[in-house]
């Protein structure tokens, strides 16, 4: 049951880089969570420049590939927390991020309009 458009994923995937390091600044996470999520934030807008999709910069890494990092990206988010005892007040957004991350790759197509893969 894939119904979310490719583009609509490539929108959500830079807001979701972005706020997640914007986030983790306006809650006070303190290091090294702080420097741990920033590099997963600015992991997640890297690979998306390089996926092809409609909002992809290089259009390299096939939509699959971008969906199972996301996957990935989520997994590691529901450990951020615990592994890094983060307070709640900054560990339940680290976990919102990471069900949100697999729950999207879950019901993204699986191919991007335009593309041939």
């Amino acid at each position: 049951m894939r119904f979310i458009p490719t583009m609509l994923h490539g929108v959500l995937d830079y807001l979701v880089g972005v706020m997640l390091i914007g986030l983790l600044f306006a809650l006070g996470a303190q290091e090294p969570a702080l420097i741990t999520l920033i590099a997963l934030g600015l992991f997640a807008i890297v690979y998306s420049l390089f996926t092809d999709y409609e909002l992809g910069a290089v259009r390299f890494l096939r939509v699959r590939f971008h969906l199972a990092l996301d996957t990935i990206f989520g997994i590691i988010m529901l450990f951020i927390p615990t592994a890094f005892h983060l307070p709640p007040a900054i560990g339940w957004p680290v976990y919102a991020v990471g069900i949100f991350a697999i729950l999207l790759a879950a019901i993204t197509n699986i191919r991007a309009s335009g593309t041939s893969s």
